[in-house]
């Protein structure tokens, strides 16, 4: 049976999201993730789109991204997963699928739900105790939206978010850091909090991350 074609809203904002095969490790190390951000931007210039936000998990990946023009975000994320498998399988000599089935898809439809996904993927690494600050995290985009280090690729595009906390850049990142932080304050607020992004379908399903133990392959960062 043909899988059903994915309609993608002109200008529209998705939360994308795509995991190991048997949900096992698709970063192993440093090397990895530096590579699968090298992929995007290589992505970007063939196939535009806009990335807000990114997390990459040691099993998978957080993707908030824009349509740009007519694109289709499934070309780009072919195109992602093609060549990152293909680095991955040279790398470690395997072969066959990196990802287990398509990637997950979810439409964001409301600025105030953007605001909402975005915290999510960045409190992605706190949340799998991999940092005890989302701030530690090489590997998302939060540290670029906070001014802690240049995003040397220059991939994500944080301004959007941004502006909604002000229009001087210190006060910006500062009240987009307490939003994201509040929402690591109290163990219930945060299980509320999910629970309402599930209902909403803006997040997959908690079975779908899941992590298999022992694929924390990779060091935090030094806080700033």
């Amino acid at each position: 049976m043909p899988r059903p074609y994915r309609c993608w809203v002109p200008a529209g904002i998705y939360h994308l999201t795509m995991r190991g095969n048997n949900r096992q490790a698709i970063f192993l190390n440093e090397v990895d993730a530096q590579r699968y951000l090298v992929e995007l931007r290589q992505c970007r210039d063939a196939l535009p789109y806009r990335l807000l936000a990114f997390a990459l998990m040691p099993n998978h990946v957080h993707l908030v991204m824009e349509v740009v023009d007519e694109g289709s975000l499934s070309d780009v994320m072919h195109r992602l997963a093609t060549g990152y498998t293909r680095y991955f399988n040279a790398r470690y000599g395997r072969v066959g699928q990196l990802y287990q089935g398509r990637f997950y898809s979810n439409h964001v439809d409301r600025e105030s739900y953007l605001l909402e996904v975005t915290r999510y993927v960045h409190l992605n690494p706190f949340r799998a105790h991999l940092v005890e600050e989302p701030a530690d995290y090489r590997w998302s985009s939060y540290r670029f939206y906070l001014g802690i280090e240049p995003d040397p690729l220059e991939l994500v595009e944080p301004d959007r978010i941004l502006s909604l906390f002000g229009d001087m850049p210190e006060a910006m990142r500062r009240g987009y850091r307490r939003f994201v932080e509040d929402g690591m304050r109290q163990t219930r607020t945060l299980h509320q909090w999910l629970l309402e992004l599930h209902t909403r379908r803006l997040i997959p399903p908690a079975r779908w991350l899941r992590q298999v133990p022992g694929t924390l392959c990779y060091p935090q960062a030094r806080r700033n």
